[in-house]
């Protein structure tokens, strides 16, 4: 998917079904104008960053673990995990963890 192209959550979960990596998934995002914000992460979860949508309807939120491998979760609402926001699994939907976390080609 070329720039300019990742606009929805649908967008990016059809990238996380087909198989992407962190950085390229992460290079798409800044072209196409997410914007990025620190997420806290904990010692099993490691460190991350949201990307919310430029339209603040989603977010993405991808944790680099300290064993160094990356997972994403997609999320209906700007916070990337915030009260009231749900992360949903490759259909679009609120699903459990298993469904809705998402490994990162490494």
């Amino acid at each position: 998917m070329s720039s300019g192209n990742i606009l929805s959550t649908i967008d990016v979960l059809n990238l996380l079904v087909s198989g992407i990596d962190k950085t390229t998934l992460e290079t798409q995002l800044i072209a196409d104008r997410w914007i990025p914000t620190p997420a806290r992460g904990g010692s099993k979860s490691g460190q991350g960053i949201i990307w919310t949508s430029p339209d603040n309807l989603c977010s993405v939120r991808i944790m680099t673990k300290p064993d160094g491998s990356s997972y994403t979760r997609v999320y209906n609402g700007p916070g990337g995990g915030a009260p009231g926001e749900q992360p949903l699994n490759a259909l679009g939907k609120p699903g459990n963890r298993a469904e809705t976390h998402f490994n990162l080609i490494p």
